[in-house]
């Protein structure tokens, strides 16, 4: 029942006015309380969300920062690595200084998706795996091939390797032939004993063997199906030999101080090199360059074009003799130093990355694993690393 007001009792007109006044503000206050409570709820959650990806932010600068320096200390190719942080660091702070100008709560300037882009562009640039610790951690070798003898699988003063799948071709230079075995160490096959008198290196291309025998002064070309002579040329003193993609075979030759290049058919077509290399050992391509292993007395590695023009000349063994020379996956140069015992492993730069004790190495090659195959021609065997 409504309740009724009237004019007679004005003490009882005034006090239900008074309560009903208080009980209208009590409601205000509470309401207002509530709401206040609530911002008050929403404000601390926006605090400590802007200060979890603050710190977020500036955790991923210091792992991005710790990783550059990681990949810094490596030592390979360190101008690649500081114009990559310094890139990188721009970019960063670009997008750090972008966020904060568009919202007060700063946003991780690196996602889950800008953290995989910066590993492909890492990958990209090969730091991913660390090839100096890769080579660093090969201080023995884990298995040898051979050992000093002449019946099959055993070797006498091994010089030239060739790597064939899992197939190595090594020129077994005392025994006069060519042995193939698998690379865990099985013997697979001898040839051409009786047709040589002191092989020196081994070119493989498509089915032909390219052998040099340089106390027989001759390049020999063989079937890689039947293991058949085809033909054989005329060379004074040939050393390493290679081949490039077309099939041509380039030689050391030595005392003619120069390069000597053939046809497949092993017709004579020119020369690299006259007069600029003093003693070449060995000659290799990659990415359509010619390197030559020159044992002069400075110990070079020469680069020529295709076309056969000096592009540099570096790589100097204080003190040692060049050998043989290979190329990894990433274009690192693998040497063999005769006299000083030891396999080098430098950068495409010429920056040595490491050395491996061996006695005596002489041929060698890396596979796709980065496992370094290398003849010791003192022991008579080929080690694995």
């Amino acid at each position: 029942m409504a309740t009724k007001y009237s004019d007679e009792n004005p003490t009882n007109h005034f006090e239900l006015t008074e309560q009903l006044i208080h009980s209208t503000f009590e409601r205000i206050i509470r309401i207002a309380t509530e709401q206040r409570d609530q911002l008050l709820v929403q404000l601390f959650g926006m605090k400590q969300d802007y200060l979890r990806k603050e710190v977020t932010r500036k955790k991923q600068i210091a792992d991005l920062e710790k990783l550059i320096q990681q990949l810094m200390e490596t030592n390979i190719q360190q101008n690649e690595v500081v114009k990559f942080q310094e890139e990188q660091m721009r970019q960063t702070r670009a997008e750090i200084q972008k966020c904060e100008n568009e919202t007060p709560i700063p946003i991780p300037s690196l996602n889950t998706e800008g953290l995989d882009s910066l590993l492909k562009q890492l990958e990209m640039l090969g730091f991913i795996q660390d090839i100096a610790v890769l080579y660093r951690n090969k201080t023995e070798h884990i298995r040898s091939i051979g050992g000093k003898g002449s019946k099959k699988g055993a070797l006498y003063y091994p010089l030239g390797l060739a790597l064939d799948g899992d197939k190595i071709y090594i020129a077994d230079a005392n025994n006069n032939r060519i042995q193939i075995f698998s690379t865990e160490g099985k013997f697979i096959h001898e040839f051409s004993k009786g047709q040589l008198i002191s092989p020196y290196g081994i070119a493989l291309h498509n089915e032909w063997v390219f052998i040099s025998d340089w106390r027989l002064h001759s390049i020999l070309k063989y079937s890689k199906t039947n293991y058949k002579l085809i033909k054989r040329v005329n060379v004074y003193i040939p050393l390493g030999l290679t081949t490039d993609t077309n099939g041509q075979v380039l030689v050391a030759d030595c005392n003619n101080n120069r390069i000597a290049v053939f046809s497949s058919d092993l017709e004579y077509i020119r020369e690299i090199g006259k007069d600029k290399v003093k003693s070449p050992r060995d000659v290799k391509m990659n990415n359509n360059k010619i390197f030559v292993a020159d044992n002069n007395k400075i110990n070079n590695i020469h680069i020529f074009s295709k076309s056969g023009d000096l592009l540099t000349s570096f790589i100097k063994l204080e003190s040692g003799t060049l050998i043989f020379l290979c190329f990894d996956l990433h274009n690192n140069i693998i040497i063999s130093d005769y006299l000083g015992n030891s396999i080098n492993i430098f950068t495409k730069d010429g920056q040595l990355i490491h050395k491996i004790k061996c006695n005596k190495p002489t041929g060698i090659v890396v596979n796709n694993n980065f496992d370094i195959i290398c003849a010791s021609n003192s022991d008579n065997v080929i080690n694995i690393y």
